[in-house]
């Protein structure tokens, strides 16, 4: 292997395969190795009606391997047709043929993964007839778990008793229980797990994914199947080069063992900056990534089979907001932040008070506390998110006693809903301000031991990054981090247990970002190129500036 601390791999479709000679893909592997260093690739048997016959395959095998490759096998369920090609698997037909197609890869290969065409969105008659009462999302998760136990793994495992077959989910995970991918009983059944990290161009791409949930994907995979997800998948398409390397960064701070760059013959069609770009980050990346630690952050929580406020954690991320997703309610941690999506935990609202009384602190969406209006959560902090709206790019905020509000302008104007609330009762730190009237963005109020907050978020969520840094900082000090950042938006802060941090700007312009450490006395000792300045110091805190080009991260240790 070329790296110390994980390993390159890629994918090789079976059009590809199938269709380039043994001397043109010599020649691949060579114009290949100019730019990057890859340790591995997944030599895909199926996709689209697309077989590789045996001896190309053994061929191929022994070509990659002659050249320094690990190598593993690869499947994608796609047929020619409509809406992605998505398989029946209803049709006893479609069953058969899959299961031939595991067995002819698991004869090939010990190590097979699934491309994360994987799913169903197939409404046939006989799909209507098979779904009967139930709705689509239940349908689909018993008839995929069916699939995944009783073709795919049964057959690998007849044909070859040794095959490791490693499921690979998708970036799209607000969506999975549509589709049938099945977070809470597929890991189980298959032996490791893969993650879409592919981000591409956030802004013009219609799947509203954040940069942020390169990072945030892997590390909930993690947690689901702890030390067995094997790595994240990211591609190049719809992706300039700032796009491109961005994925492999996040990617790899997720800690993630594998980086699958998709696909060989793709980065060979694409500019050689490319392949030289993400070759250059990983080789500066395994002199840091051996200095981290364990990735943490403020616990939130997405349950199984959950969706409510779309990506919204992948937002809050690019707010400078470090995440630590869970699949189960994290009962132990200090802080905890949820969205609408844990409104699918019928026992959340009783979670929360134990939280509280417990002494963590506890942050909510106004999303999620509406959803909850008449289930509790009024038990807690009584207020109402009213259908009347605010807009505004007014706000103020460290509202604690007369003269010491700041007055900020956003970056554009941003729409809320109004909350009404009773004044003394719960107390607001950030409004956004219209003609003699304020409309709470960030109130908390006490409870047991602690606070619960509630975070207003505006109708388009990503009018979070016209937040002033003010009131940015303000949220994410209250989040009693042992690292927060003095900025605007769209600056991620990744966090490690062992006073490791890196931060990194999403930003088209540079910027000096203020970096503030909950010790005084201490310095940062740089891992990177990236240098600290010291800005301010005091009691309970050392404040540095670390100036950012446009998407430069900078990695440091905190030391004293």
């Amino acid at each position: 292997m070329h790296y110390k601390n994980f390993i390159n791999a890629t994918y090789a479709p079976a059009a590809y395969l199938k269709e380039t000679s043994l001397e043109q893909m010599a020649a691949d592997i060579k114009k290949a190795a100019r730019y990057i260093k890859l340790d591995k690739i997944y030599l895909e048997t199926y996709r689209s009606d697309v077989l590789v016959e045996r001896d190309k395959m053994e061929a191929a095998k022994k070509l990659f391997s002659e050249n320094g490759y690990v190598i593993a096998g690869g499947i994608t369920t796609t047929e020619n047709g409509p809406l992605m090609g998505s398989m029946c698997y209803t049709n006893p037909e479609t069953r058969k043929k899959l299961g031939e197609i595991a067995a002819y890869t698991a004869e090939l290969f010990d190590t097979i993964i699934l491309d994360d065409f994987y799913f169903t969105n197939c409404r046939c008659e006989s799909c209507i007839k098979a779904k009967g009462d139930r709705d689509w999302a239940a349908f689909r998760l018993a008839l995929m778990n069916d699939i995944s136990e009783n073709v795919i793994i049964k057959s690998a495992k007849e044909a070859n008793p040794n095959a490791h077959v490693i499921i690979k989910y998708p970036n799209w995970y607000e969506s999975f229980p549509a589709c049938g991918y099945n977070l809470e009983d597929e890991p189980k059944m298959f032996a490791s797990i893969y993650t879409g990290t592919e981000t591409r161009d956030p802004h013009y791409t219609h799947q509203n994914l954040q940069r942020y949930l390169s990072y945030f994907l892997p590390r909930l995979a993690e947690r689901i199947k702890p030390g067995l997800n094997g790595g994240g998948w990211y591609d190049l398409f719809e992706c300039d080069l700032d796009d491109y390397v961005q994925q492999a960064y996040l990617t790899l701070f997720a800690k993630c063992r594998e980086n699958m760059l998709f696909c060989f013959p793709l980065m060979l069609r694409f500019p050689a900056a490319y392949m030289a770009a993400a070759g250059a980050f990983y080789d500066e990346a395994d002199l840091f990534m051996g200095e981290l630690g364990e990735p943490t952050g403020v616990a939130c929580y997405k349950p199984y089979h959950s969706h409510g406020e779309r990506h919204l954690y992948d937002l809050l991320g690019m707010l400078g907001i470090p995440l630590d997703p869970y699949p189960e309610y994290p009962s132990a941690a200090k802080t905890v932040l949820l969205t609408a999506s844990a409104a699918w935990d019928g026992g959340i609202v009783d979670k929360i008070k134990g939280s509280l009384l417990a002494g963590s602190r506890v942050f909510v969406t106004s999303g999620l506390y509406d959803m909850l209006r008449d289930r509790g959560i009024r038990d807690i902090l009584p207020m109402e998110v009213t259908e009347k709206k605010a807009v505004s790019d007014d706000f103020s905020y460290n509202g604690y006693a007369q003269g010491a509000n700041a007055f900020v302008k956003a970056a554009g104007p941003v729409t809320l809903p109004h909350i009404a609330y009773g004044t003394n009762d719960l107390w607001v730190l950030a409004s956004a301000l219209t003609p003699y009237e304020s409309h709470p963005l960030l109130l908390r109020g006490a409870y047991g031991k602690s606070w619960l907050y509630v975070l207003n978020i505006p109708d388009l969520p990503a009018d979070l990054y016209k937040l002033p840094a003010g009131v940015l900082t303000l949220l994410r000090g209250e989040m009693d981090l042992p690292v927060t950042l003095e900025s605007g938006a769209r600056v991620g802060l990744f966090l490690y247990d062992n006073d490791t941090f890196i931060i990194q700007s999403f930003l088209e312009r540079p910027e000096r970002v203020r970096v503030r450490v909950g010790r005084s006395g201490v310095t940062l000792e740089p891992l990177t190129m990236a240098k600290a300045e010291p800005a301010r110091s005091g009691e309970g805190e050392s404040v540095f500036e670390v100036p950012l080009m446009p998407g430069w991260y900078g990695v440091f240790k905190v030391k004293g």
